[in-house]
């Protein structure tokens, strides 16, 4: 097998992914988008079984010709509304740096949930909007980290246009979706904490502030108690961390 292969993903977030993966039981593993098939050699090394797609199998370059045991490649197309995958028959889904780059994210979810096997395991990456750097870029700039270009028809370059980030989701908008689509988040991880440094340790606190004062009005009106919510906003993944990695399990077929 190849050992050069580029890693389509921000620093870290094959070692953590890797490292969640093999501590979860179950030997079928979906790598989907696969790449350049980086991420698919570690499982395969490690003992797994590999199903792995892509729209783009020229990008693939684990292999070139050559039979791989316990290894199947298929073309998918995550935009589509069926994705070619068996029923209930893995027990691990991964989806890294996938999901941005889609128009339907709910579409990839119902079919990652399909795909799984009950009490399957799904772990999936996105690029964290909800960091510190991300938050403030967006009030400089108007986009976010790791969405530095808006898209204009027309003007932008042909590489952007087929490869760009084109839908930033924060923690808790695919929080809704996995829960809404029969999977619990057993745990949040970051590939590492940009950014964590004295000045943003010091405003730490002003947030702080901010969403105890944000949870108290809320709680006068009559619109519920979030403080949940505002202190994991605040939890060094989400304030500090570059890359969200997100395990959960499936509960329920949706």
């Amino acid at each position: 097998m190849s050992r050069d292969l580029e890693e389509l993903a921000s620093k870290g977030v094959h070692d953590k992914v890797f490292e969640v993966v093999t501590r979860l039981p179950g030997n079928r593993v979906l790598d989907v988008p696969v790449g350049p098939g980086a991420l698919t050699r570690r499982f395969l090394e490690a003992g797994k079984t590999v199903t792995a797609g892509d729209i783009d199998l020229e990008v693939f370059r684990l292999a070139r010709g050559e039979s791989i045991p316990n290894f199947e490649l298929v073309k998918m197309d995550l935009t589509a509304s069926e994705i070619p995958l068996k029923n209930g028959f893995y027990d691990i889904a991964v989806c890294v740096e996938g999901i941005e780059h889609l128009e339907n994210q709910w579409n990839l979810v119902r079919n990652l949930n399909r795909a799984l096997a009950p009490g399957g395991h799904l772990v999936l990456t996105t690029p964290n909007i909800l960091n510190f750097t991300s938050r403030f870029r967006y009030f400089t700039e108007g986009c976010y980290d790791h969405f530095k270009r808006p898209l204009v028809v027309g003007k932008s370059i042909a590489s952007d246009m087929d490869t760009y980030h084109i839908a930033p989701i924060s923690y808790f908008e695919m929080q809704f979706i996995l829960g809404t689509l029969g999977f619990e988040i057993l745990n949040l991880y970051a590939n590492w904490y940009k950014f964590r440094n004295p000045l943003t340790r010091a405003l730490h606190p002003l947030f702080h502030l901010s969403y105890l004062y944000k949870n108290y009005r809320d709680k006068k009106r009559g619109r519920g108690d979030f403080l949940w919510m505002y202190k994991l906003a605040l939890s060094d993944e989400l304030f500090y961390g570059d890359t969200l990695i997100v395990l959960a399990k499936k509960l329920r077929d949706c």
